[in-house]
């Protein structure tokens, strides 16, 4: 005999399910939630858009300031000192593209640095913070994201929904009745529960999750691949919740392995993983980096002479002024400490991409990880996506100094019309 419901199963089932409050109220609760998450959400995703928006105007209003200083600043010193000066200004200034589902980790994108700076100056010597000053409890205790909240609440109503059903059941005394009634077996009956659950769950997560994708700036398309992630990620743990009701538990006890299930799912994998990553790939020692950032630094200024008389000598093109006097002598001792400390940052991206890997990788370990995972992948705030950013700022700033470094090497500085040419970064914010 078929194990699926008959129709009369499923009507009795859903009127079943309208009269049981505490399920309404635990799927009222999370819908609540949701609602305030995604709208958040989508108004931090809209003032991120604006943001990157404002941020073309005021570069190219930059750009128009400082051709109008060059264009009647004769060639010297003083004209070599401004352009040394513009050269570590915000006009170097990059912001990491996103993707149209930003909404969905606008949070994340928030813990990363994604406002970084071409300059003449070295970024990985000199820690000064080149964006706005942060309250580093706030940001460390901020809202989480909108997949973190269902990963964390959706499968909590979930496990209240589905667990302990036929335990109830027995426990009530029903359970011969319901056996009688269901003709096709209490498998049939256990489906038509399930489905009913699991469709309720599925329209609270999208009519909650939805406002972060209608008020962000993104692509409605991204709508899709969420939604199809959040019906499957609403299917297992109602699945989960199901099998839960099939073992030989009191209802009390299954709701305490379900609880047990959601902590391991959710916490205890995830951090699991997290320290699997990194022992796979481990990082380099942060106390090496310093040590070696000081000897590069030391490095640089001990052999100050040295440098600027190899740079001219790479750089025929340019007439050569030695001894070198500031800021030219600060230039070359800014690539030279760039020189030797690249490759041992390169080192650190290396590690935290092949952590990134490995979690990736077994994320389907954890729902909720992947789920999360799968939000900031739409949201193009994922590692893959970052350290993609930083390889694109590390070769504009290459550009950036070999456009400017001549011309304040040559105590001549730039001129306006060779200031047309500045190098311009590849990456775009949001699209409007």
């Amino acid at each position: 005999m078929s194990a699926l419901p008959s129709l009369n199963l499923w009507r009795a089932e859903g009127l079943r399910l309208r009269r049981q409050p505490l399920a309404w109220r635990a799927l009222g609760a999370l819908l609540a939630v949701l609602l305030a998450a995604s709208t958040w959400a989508g108004l931090e995703a809209r003032a991120r858009h604006e943001a990157g928006v404002a941020h073309e105007v005021r570069q190219a209003e930059r750009l128009r300031e400082a051709l109008q200083q060059f264009a009647d600043a004769p060639p010297g010193p003083a004209t070599a000192v401004a352009t040394y000066q513009l050269g570590r200004g915000d006009l170097g200034l990059t912001r990491m593209a996103v993707g149209d589902g930003l909404a969905l980790g606008v949070q994340r994108l928030k813990q990363l640095p994604t406002a970084l700076k071409a300059s003449l100056d070295s970024r990985h010597v000199d820690a000064r913070s080149s964006g706005p000053l942060l309250n580093p409890l706030l940001t460390d205790t901020g809202l989480p994201d909108v997949p973190a909240v269902v990963a964390l609440l959706l499968p909590l109503v979930a496990l209240v929904l589905c667990t302990g059903l036929l335990q109830e059941e027995g426990e009530q005394g029903r359970l011969g009745l319901l056996r009688l009634q269901s003709r096709r077996g209490m498998g049939a009956w256990l489906v038509a529960a399930l489905g009913w659950r699991w469709l309720a769950l599925c329209v609270v997560a999208v009519l909650g999750t939805l406002p972060a994708l209608l008020l962000g700036p993104g692509d409605p398309a991204v709508a899709g691949p969420w939604l199809t992630a959040l019906l499957a990620f609403c299917a297992l743990w109602v699945l989960l919740g199901g099998l839960l009701s099939l073992v030989s538990l009191s209802s009390a006890m299954a709701l305490l392995a379900a609880l047990g299930l959601w902590l391991l799912l959710t916490f205890i994998v995830p951090a699991a993983l997290v320290w699997a990553a990194q022992r796979e790939a481990p990082m380099p020692s942060r106390l090496a980096a310093i040590v070696a950032i000081r000897d590069a630094q030391q490095h640089s200024e001990d052999h100050e002479a040295q440098l600027a008389r190899a740079w001219f000598d790479q750089h025929p093109d340019v007439a050569a002024h030695l001894p070198a006097t500031w800021p030219a002598s600060f230039v070359v001792r800014v690539l030279d400490q760039e020189q030797r400390l690249r490759p041992l940052l390169h080192r650190f991206d290396d590690s935290r991409a092949r952590q990134a890997a490995f979690v990736e990788r077994w994320a389907w370990l954890s729902p909720g990880l992947a789920l999360v995972l799968h939000g900031e992948r739409l949201a193009g705030v994922d590692t893959a996506s970052h350290l993609r950013y930083l390889r694109e700022v590390e070769a504009f700033e290459n550009r950036w100094r070999d456009f400017l470094v001549p011309h304040v090497m040559n105590r001549s500085g730039i001129t306006a019309e060779q200031l047309t040419g500045l190098p311009r970064f590849s990456g775009l914010p949001l699209r409007d």
